[in-house]
């Protein structure tokens, strides 16, 4: 019996970044700023945010001022907060005559000498204004309210604004414009425009989590990486090589000599380049507030408000500089401190989940050797109690280099071996393989309910609840290739829901960070792939490519699933090339099982049978895996092995013949029923009948009756068409898979399934294909009559888009959709920041200004 379509999920808790608030795109800023600069709205600005985007923003606005204009720059300083009129020197050294005693004399001496009648009024800009002086304030402040100056004030945060100037922000006088990091889907644009083609989404991803966002840096970072060959062009696409990150150029620790610096600087800089971000209030309390003050002041180390108060940290590239600057000297003069900040493992740890995060996995298992090799010569008690922890590490990082029998071996070494953590672990690499009987027995040990103790902390890294939830994930995995999607589908319900109401309480952070929860979205992409949910797994891949979680394999695979949709629904020239794109970075970023899959959907897009001078698709795969050391062993039904297998199996028949096709389909088959992936052997047999090989009916019958698929229904009905000879039967099975978005077939007319249909039942299907296309977005970019303005949207985002022009509210909106009102607000955020809109007003008058003539009003 076929399972119904899964219940809408929430998803808010993948993106934490998405809560419905405004915030402006470096390019909105600008605009903003322009328009104000041009006379037109506030007298004004206030302008907040990282310091080299604000700056580039004031600097880009300028850029459209006539050259007449004047433009004056004030900057606060000591000597500026201690001075009467410091700040103001330079405006006063123009007058000719002395400035005034009094405020008020000294505003209107300066008001007609930056303003002439009929004149536009001088530019000027001030930063740093928490270190001018209150008197040069209320000046600045009573110039801008007569219009005698446009006043543009920078700074970091809005709590360093002035009381003057913030009261002339609340009565409209200045406009706040504050600058916001970029989103994930801004950020690869912006690569995109510096490098000039296009970039991996694996690439952007971690460019854009190495930038935290700021415009300035991003460009900055990607220009450097392409001069050390950390960005490649491969296949015409650019992709990130393994490797370090090169070292920064804009500023940051690289500018600070290590040597140079007082002593007590240097100790703070050393002990959050080894143990990660701190908290400010313990430094304090340690004695290190000047040291924060000074290095903050540097702009050498970032102070930043995090879920569990204020942080002070410096960048992964960064700690890579300070680390390798440490003196041995030094080394020996910070052993006391370091040992009790950090056993002797927790430093492996982060190093290695960062080497990972940037496509260097075989520089993070490098890692784990030093360690071995350290211990063994020198056991340490401290290093001891992480063996867990360093065990899980380096596992997952062979497992992403493909090397899973070296993962396993992680494990085993491990004396802990049958602890819950290990255990998750040791069920992902055996559903990786395929062997579903191991991963279940290894998931016995870990409770299937939820655990009672709220955030009991399992380790530095890990809360009981993480386990609880990736333990859950994984098994939902191995249901779902087996014969229980039902059940695989209502644990990722569950899973939504649970770790939905921890986004509500606001500790989603403290019981899974950012990068595990995209972890488990992509293990919630390949049950919803394997079930034949296609909308649902579309909409959890566009989700985590916009997602803030900063996990560039997670999004690698949610591009590669895309590719998978678009390939099996019929839309061969755009599967090829995102696939193309995919697997130029997955040949130097590991996962070969993943870049089988890419390079199978490659083949099978490309084949044509009407073209001879076609390439043997096993050869070409085989071919693109040469060199890559475990791609041969790499092949597993696991994950989406299968897929692989039978994209293969359909291009050998397109270039060869039907009997070697049906045959490598039914190999596969065999093989899987054998293993207990009933649902592959369902998918392989459905996909040979459906091609012609109508004698498989008493077989494909049985595994349609003994799975849960979407499709598992309409194709038993099929079957029976066959056994019982009824052409309704197979014509209501052939309407209800068009419906479902599985029109891949259509294509195929020959097949003897459609050879007796009649041609009006044949042309009724393929428009419900169609249909069931722009339903599921999957020919959004094909649809006539769709405004421009909606060509960078998901097709989620241009339904709600719709429904914000006609009118609705939110809470309409998430009814009808079937969705949260917190995800339409995430949606929206999405919406407002791809079209540089300021909200429901702009983006309805955008929609009016693009309507065809006549439907305008």
């Amino acid at each position: 019996m076929a399972i119904p379509d899964v219940a809408p999920l929430d998803l808010s808790w993948l993106d934490s970044g998405a809560d419905g608030r405004w915030m402006e795109s470096p390019d909105e800023a600008t605009r903003a700023l322009g328009r104000i600069l041009a006379g037109h709205g506030a007298g004004g600005a206030i302008v907040t945010g990282e310091l080299g985007d604000r700056r580039e923003t004031i600097e880009s606005a300028l850029s459209g001022v006539s050259a007449n204009r004047a433009v004056f720059r004030l900057h606060g300083s000591p000597f500026a907060a201690a001075t009467p009129y410091g700040a103001l020197a330079i405006l006063l050294s123009g007058l000719n005559e002395a400035p005034p005693a009094q405020i008020h004399g000294m505003v209107w001496a300066l008001a007609d000498y930056l303003r002439s009648p009929g004149e536009q009024p001088a530019i000027v800009i001030v930063s740093q204004a928490d270190q001018i002086d209150p008197d040069t304030i209320t000046v600045l402040a009573q110039l801008s309210q007569l219009n005698r100056i446009t006043l543009v004030v920078h700074c970091d945060r809005p709590t360093e604004v002035p009381v003057d100037l913030a009261a002339l922000r609340r009565l409209g006088t200045l406009a706040g414009i504050m600058v916001w990091p970029l989103t994930p889907t801004a950020s690869h644009g912006l690569i995109e425009e510096v490098l000039g083609g296009t970039v991996s989404r694996f690439a952007s991803t971690v460019l854009w989590q190495h930038s935290t966002g700021s415009v300035h840096r991003l460009r900055q970072l990607t220009r450097d990486c392409v001069v050390s060959g950390k960005l490649r062009r491969i296949d015409s696409s650019w992709v990130l090589t393994p490797g370090p990150l090169p070292r920064s150029t804009s500023g940051g620790a690289s500018t600070a000599v290590l040597r140079d610096l007082p002593v007590r600087q240097r100790a703070l800089l050393e002990m959050l380049a080894i143990c990660g971000p701190m908290r400010v209030g313990d430094l304090i309390h340690t004695g290190f507030a000047a040291e924060l003050d000074e290095l903050d002041d540097k702009r050498v180390l970032e102070i930043r408000n995090g879920h569990s108060g204020r942080l002070a940290l410096v960048t992964s590239v960064q700690a890579a500089e300070i680390l390798a600057a440490i003196e041995p000297d030094r080394h020996r003069e910070l052993a006391s401190t370091l040992e009790s900040l950090d056993p002797g493992y927790l430093s492996v740890l982060r190093a290695a989940q960062d080497l990972v995060a940037i496509g260097d996995a075989e520089g993070a298992i490098s890692l784990f050797t030093d360690v071995d090799r350290a211990s063994g010569s020198r056991p340490r008690a401290s290093l001891a109690t992480g063996r867990v922890h360093l065990a899980w590490a380096e596992s997952r990082a062979r497992a992403v280099v493909g090397d899973l029998d070296g993962a396993e071996a992680a494990i085993r070494r491990s004396p802990e071996q049958s602890s819950a953590l290990l255990s998750v672990q040791a069920a992902a690499l055996a559903v990786a393989r395929g062997d579903l009987r191991e991963a279940l027995a290894r998931l016995e040990v870990v409770p299937a309910e939820h655990r009672p103790e709220l955030l009991d902390a399992g380790g530095v890294f890990f809360t009981s609840e993480a386990i609880h939830f990736r333990a859950k994930s994984i098994r939902a995995e191995a249901l779902a290739l087996a014969d229980d999607q039902a059940g695989a589908l209502d644990l990722l319900v569950s899973l939504d829901r649970e770790l939905t109401g921890f986004r509500t309480l606001g500790i989603i952070n403290d019981v899974l960070s950012p990068y595990e929860r995209a972890v488990m979205a992509e293990s919630m992409l390949t049950v919803l792939l394997t079930c034949g949910q296609t909308q649902p797994c579309r909409d959890l891949a566009e989700a985590i490519l916009a997602g803030r979680h900063g996990n560039p394999h997670a999004v690698l695979y949610a591009d590669l699933v895309i590719a998978a949709l678009d390939a099996t629904t019929g839309y061969r020239d755009r599967a090829e090339q995102r696939a193309s794109r995919v697997a130029a970075q997955l040949e130097v970023a590991g996962q070969p099982q993943d870049l089988q899959l890419a390079l199978a959907i490659q083949a099978f897009c490309a084949t044509d049978r009407n073209d001879p001078s076609g390439a043997d698709p096993s050869r070409l795969l085989d071919a693109r895996a040469e060199g890559h050391p475990r791609a041969a062993a790499a092949l597993s039904l696991g994950r989406l092995g299968w897929l692989a297998e039978l994209f293969l199996a359909w291009s050998t028949g397109e270039m060869h013949s039907t009997r070697a096709r049906t045959a490598r389909i039914l190999a596969l088959a065999d093989r899987a029923a054998a293993d207990g992936l009933y649902a592959v052997e369902f998918f392989a047999v459905a996909s040979a009948f459906q091609f012609g090989e109508m004698w498989l009916a008493p077989r494909l019958a049985e595994a349609a009756a003994g799975t849960q698929t979407l499709t598992s229904a309409p194709v038993l009905l099929m079957a029976r068409s066959v056994l019982e000879d009824d052409q309704e039967l197979l014509y209501r099975s052939l309407e209800q898979l068009a419906a479902g978005g599985y029109a891949a077939h259509f294509e195929r007319i020959g097949s003897p399934l459609l050879k007796d249909l009649p041609q009006a039942q044949l042309r009724r299907m393929a428009e419900t294909a169609a249909a069931a296309a722009r339903k599921s977005g999957a020919e959004v970019e094909d649809l006539e009559g769709e405004p421009d303005w909606m060509a960078e949207l998901t097709r989620r985002e241009k339904e709600i888009s719709r429904l914000v022009v006609a009118g609705k509210s939110n809470a309409m909106i998430a009814r009808i959709s079937g969705i949260s009102i917190r995800t339409v607000e995430g949606h929206l955020y999405q919406i407002y920041a791809k079209l540089q809109l300021k909200g429901r007003t702009e983006l309805t008058r955008l929609a009016a200004a693009h309507a065809p003539q006549g439907t305008a009003s």
